[in-house]
């Protein structure tokens, strides 16, 4: 059975996560080709291969509004660059955020997110710079993903994760799920992330996720109602029944967007399966952490 394990000794952000299955080996065209089927209006994905803490790994970024002298096909580096058995194949990275979060990936937060958090995409960017830019209802997205020619799978998918999301804010802020108005999570960055979360696993014909287990930092962080704590309320919902611990880093290290997609996809949280290793792929978070690499190992291989 073709396994993903999840290594996440930094977190998990939406835009660390489109990076590692672009190291796996998923082609930026393809991605393109993909996100071109939402209309998200006009936008372009950076995929620069980077390193933190001297591990190298692919950064993701994507951008709405005018081209900075690229399109969405931006850096076609399509270099097969998945850590694989010694191949040196090379890829662009893309970040995303979490509740809002910057995807710096300092983690930012991905409530739209983004591991500096900063909620999604703390890429430290403007996205989305339309009437979207503050977010979109629950309702817009799923007619969004819905009405799009993305494959039966990753609307399937995507709209579960974003499903998961709703129900978490609307606990918080006491609504339904239906009612609810994402802000970071609704942003440009976040659905990318989400929806080519789904197209990477659905691409490298992963059959079976298996994660660690989940580390927070501490602190605090910036989302659109004002300073929480870390975990952000929403990962805490998002992860209710799955087991949560914290680092001593003084940052989010898992953002809204990538509890979502963790607890969607895990079959397990736990040590690492016996698996047959075919390709290892890292997915960069912005920011460079003070006690380990800021990546998102990505190791996929097969089990019996």
């Amino acid at each position: 059975m073709k396994t993903l394990y999840l290594d996440c000794v930094s977190g998990i952000s939406g835009d660390m996560m489109v990076g590692a299955l672009i190291d796996l080996g998923v082609k930026p065209s393809t991605l393109e080709w993909e996100i071109s089927k939402l209309n998200l209006g006009d936008l372009h994905m950076h995929y620069d291969r980077a390193k933190r803490k001297d591990i190298e790994g692919v950064k993701f970024d994507i951008h709405g509004g005018a081209t900075h002298g690229a399109g969405c096909g931006n850096h076609d580096h399509e270099h097969d660059h998945s850590h694989s058995h010694g191949e040196e194949e090379h890829k662009h990275e893309h970040k995303a955020g979490c509740c809002d979060h910057d995807h710096e990936h300092e983690h930012s937060h991905e409530h739209g997110h983004e591991h500096s958090h900063d909620h999604d995409h703390d890429h430290g960017h403007d996205h989305d710079h339309d009437h979207h830019e503050h977010g979109r209802t629950h309702k817009e997205i799923k007619a969004l993903i819905s009405a799009s020619e993305l494959s039966d799978g990753v609307k399937k998918r995507s709209l579960a994760i974003f499903h998961r999301i709703a129900v978490a804010e609307g606990r918080i802020h006491g609504m339904s799920a239906e009612d609810v108005h994402f802000h970071e999570v609704g942003a440009l960055d976040s659905i990318a992330d989400i929806v080519l979360t789904c197209v990477g696993i659905e691409a490298l014909g992963i059959e079976r996720v298996v994660c660690s287990p989940l580390k927070d930092g501490h602190g605090t962080v910036h989302c659109a109602h004002g300073v929480f704590p870390v975990p952000a309320p929403a990962t805490l919902e998002i992860l209710r029944g799955i087991p949560l611990g914290q680092l001593d880093e003084p940052h989010e290290l898992i953002t809204p967007t990538g509890a979502a997609i963790a607890a969607e996809f895990a079959a397990s949280f736990g040590l690492m399966p016996e698996m047959i290793i075919e390709k290892i792929g890292y997915g960069l978070g912005t920011r460079d952490l003070a006690t380990r690499p800021n990546v998102l190992r990505a190791i996929l291989g097969t089990t019996a």
